[in-house]
């Protein structure tokens, strides 16, 4: 209310100036809009630069904690030695059988029973984790003719159940249910082809 009072005194002050009446309607008009406050949309337009601008700050700052927080975690990882990182997955003992038929395993459950070799041989655990985790994969491998039921133990995760077979001087492996055919070295098949006429010798599959 005291503004009010305060606005209608100017305005009567206005009458004793002489002016003619447009100038004392432009004065009258100067001190309404002066002493009116400023609506929401003005005060908005007049501080939207100032909230753009820090909500990008708020995003900038958040990015860079992120990034912060990613980086050593990544560097962690990357610094893991890659030896330990194989270790971890090594085949630590495999069993392996005649097989009965492509499509079918036969090594489940009775794994010491007749004619199932127990190989922790380290060349033969060597070659087999190399094999498999090598990614040596062929393309054209010929067709499964008499092989074998080979699954492999792994210290820290599950067992693969693989085929394997020997065609031409060559071995040859596959993960059940998978398509890749992983090829043995060339110069390291000829040890494990005799590995198995050893063990086929001393075992009745």
């Amino acid at each position: 209310m005291k503004k009010s009072f305060e606005l209608e005194d100017s305005f009567k002050s206005l009458s004793h100036i002489p002016r003619s009446e447009i100038q004392k309607r432009k004065t009258y008009n100067t001190i309404v809009r002066t002493g009116r406050p400023e609506g929401p949309a003005h005060y908005i337009a007049r501080n939207w630069t100032g909230s753009l601008l820090t909500f990008v700050m708020i995003l900038v700052c958040a990015a860079y904690l992120l990034a912060e927080i990613k980086t050593p975690a990544q560097e962690g990882a990357a610094a893991l030695n890659t030896s330990e990182i194989f270790a971890a997955s090594e085949i630590v003992i495999t069993y392996l059988t005649r097989s009965d038929s492509n499509d079918h395993f036969n090594l489940h459950a009775n794994l010491t029973r007749k004619g199932v070799s127990i190989i922790d041989e380290a060349s033969w655990l060597a070659t087999m984790n190399e094999t498999i985790n090598g990614g040596n994969t062929v393309k054209d491998a010929p067709v499964m003719e008499g092989g074998y039921d080979l699954l492999l133990i792994y210290d820290g995760r599950k067992p693969d159940k693989c085929k394997l077979w020997i065609s031409e001087g060559n071995v040859y492996i596959q993960r059940i249910k998978e398509q890749r055919v992983y090829k043995v070295e060339a110069s390291k098949a000829v040890k494990v082809i005799s590995m198995i006429e050893h063990m086929e010798k001393q075992i009745q599959f």
